[in-house]
């Protein structure tokens, strides 16, 4: 199982989804943390501000999010916004609400579901 898992720090789940700085990708077989890596979020909003973007103003897209989620086998989020969430189930992409801030508490809880 691959489970996906926005971070500013590798720590702690980011506040929203689509403005992270990286998700956590991490494979678990066994019940166990077999490996971790993290990708550069690829819906960065540094460069142009999320004001912009988010006002409507702008036109944005979520397909490399989309993209990149597919390769899981489940998003844990603590926040997104409602486009990213419907572009998710559109793609029937399983995703589900963190009940920590906390990595580790997060992954630990996705075991204790299996």
């Amino acid at each position: 199982m691959k489970i996906i898992i926005p971070t500013n720090d590798r720590e702690t789940i980011a506040v929203h989804t689509g403005r992270c700085k990286e998700f956590g990708l991490y494979e678990i077989e066994n019940e166990n943390v077999v490996s971790e890596s993290f990708v550069p979020n690829p819906h960065s909003h540094q460069d142009e501000g999320c004001c912009k973007t988010h006002s409507g103003e702008y036109y944005h897209d979520h397909s490399k999010l989309v993209e990149l989620f597919s390769k899981g086998d489940l998003l844990m989020y603590y926040a997104m916004g409602k486009r990213l969430r419907t572009e998710l189930e559109d793609n029937e992409i399983s995703f589900e609400k963190a009940s920590s801030v906390n990595i580790q508490e997060i992954i630990d809880a996705v075991l204790k579901q299996k």
